[in-house]
This record gives C-alpha cells, sequence and structure tokens, in this order.
C-alpha cells in the first residue's frame, strides 16, 4: 500500500486479493439467502424445495377436487354426487375417496403438463392403499427422472382403473342416479383416467433413445431366479 498525495492507493497484487475476497462474500451471500445449491438439483426433485403455481391455477383450496381446472371430466364426475344424499352407509366415504382420487389424477396430470417438470401439485396428495401402490409424489418424481418402469406405472393404472370404477358403481347405485346420469359418470371416469394415462405412458416411460440409460428392472417386474441348489444340480437326462 502506499500513500500518494490524495490518499491511498493499492498494489495490483492486493487489489486483486481484496476483488476476489469481494466476489467469494457476494457469492456467499447469495448462496445464504436464496438457499441455492452451487450445483443443480434435479428436475424432479426441485417441487420440493419450494412449490410454484403452474399449469390449471392452484393445486389445493380452490374447489373440489384438488387440480379442479386441470380435469373438466373429473369435475363433472364430482359434481354428479356432491350434494345428494346417500341410501347407503358407506356412501359419504365412497364420496370422500372418489373425490381424493379424481383430484389426485387431477393433479398428476398438473405435474405432468408443467413447464418446469417439478413435483409440485402431488406434493400433498396422500397415500390411500385402496387406490395408491405408492405415494403419487413418489410416482410423478420417478416418472420425471425417468426411472419409472412400463411396468410399475401399468400396475398403478390399473389399481386407479379397479378402485375408481368400483367407487363410481356403488355410488350410483347409493344417491340412485339415473340410467343416463350413470352412464354418464361412467364415462366421464373413463375419459378422465384415459386422458391421464395416455400422457403418464408418453411422458414417464423411457423412449427408445433413453433405453440406454433406463435403470435395472424393480422389484415388481419380472425376472427370473437362479438358486445356489439349482446352479450345484447336474444336468437332468431322464425323462419328462
Amino acid at each position: 500500500m502506499e500513500r500518494t498525495g490524495e490518499g491511498f492507493s493499492l498494489s495490483p497484487p492486493i487489489a486483486a486479493l481484496a476483488l476476489l475476497a469481494v466476489a467469494l462474500a457476494l457469492w456467499a451471500a447469495y448462496v445464504f439467502y436464496t438457499g441455492k445449491a452451487s450445483m443443480p438439483v434435479p428436475s424432479y426433485a426441485m417441487g420440493f424445495r419450494g412449490a410454484v403455481e403452474g399449469f390449471g391455477g392452484a393445486a389445493r383450496g380452490a374447489g373440489l377436487p384438488d387440480c379442479l381446472r386441470t380435469s373438466s371430466e373429473g369435475a363433472a364426475l364430482v359434481a354428479l354426487f356432491d350434494g345428494k344424499p346417500c341410501r347407503t352407509d358407506g356412501g359419504a366415504a365412497d364420496i370422500r375417496e372418489l373425490t381424493q382420487l379424481v383430484g389426485k389424477l387431477a393433479c398428476f396430470k398438473k405435474d405432468l403438463l408443467g413447464p418446469s417438470h417439478t413435483v409440485d401439485a402431488t406434493r400433498k396428495q396422500e397415500f390411500v392403499t385402496s387406490h395408491d401402490v405408492e405415494p403419487i409424489a413418489e410416482t410423478t418424481g420417478r416418472c420425471f427422472s425417468k426411472s419409472l418402469s412400463p411396468r410399475d406405472l401399468e400396475i398403478s393404472i390399473e389399481k386407479w382403473t379397479t378402485r375408481g370404477t368400483r367407487l363410481v358403481k356403488r355410488l350410483s347405485a347409493s344417491v340412485g342416479l339415473s340410467p343416463e346420469d350413470v352412464e354418464n359418470a361412467q364415462a366421464l371416469f373413463q375419459s378422465q383416467l384415459r386422458d391421464i394415462s395416455d400422457l403418464a405412458r408418453t411422458i414417464c416411460v423411457p423412449s427408445c433413445q433413453e433405453q440406454g440409460v433406463a435403470p435395472p428392472p424393480g422389484p415388481r417386474d419380472p425376472m427370473g431366479i437362479v438358486t445356489e441348489e439349482s446352479e450345484a444340480a447336474e444336468t437332468y437326462t431322464g425323462y419328462y
């Protein structure tokens, strides 16, 4: 450091160190206040860092079912049973579960269509044993990471289909829908499910170009098992 007639001046090495220190301090402050990591997180995990409303408006709190504006078929299906008195003891519980299932599927569609591919709308959807194989948020995350096998996806779709169809049938009898409304209810659920299933098969299942980086078979995928006893056995030469 040198003293001049107007003040102090820094030598080039010291000035460079001072600029480096300032830059490091600014970077540390940025990381601390924004909470962002120095390396980007996977797209499917970004939704767990803070939700931002995307396609179709709010996921919850804007009406029933959840993600109401994402699926017109789902909203129309719930409206068929909403407010109607039930003739059976389990009718009220069936309506709650159907509303939850329809909203869950609508939120799944909302996340799949989101431009940022984040686990957002499905993040707070509850796991229900009767119609879920795994939490829907986990399915969404595995979809975006291309680690969801076609078999796992089909198992989930089959369970949604079976449970939803049964709920629609029981509720139609419980509230006494007309034959025309029964057909309408069944068509609405099938239309919503077909829309979401086609979308999931397109986005979640790895394409031919991505097959090389696909994960190994999952626990529900069929595969051969060779035991130690069978490996030690000699070749069978008898007759069947």
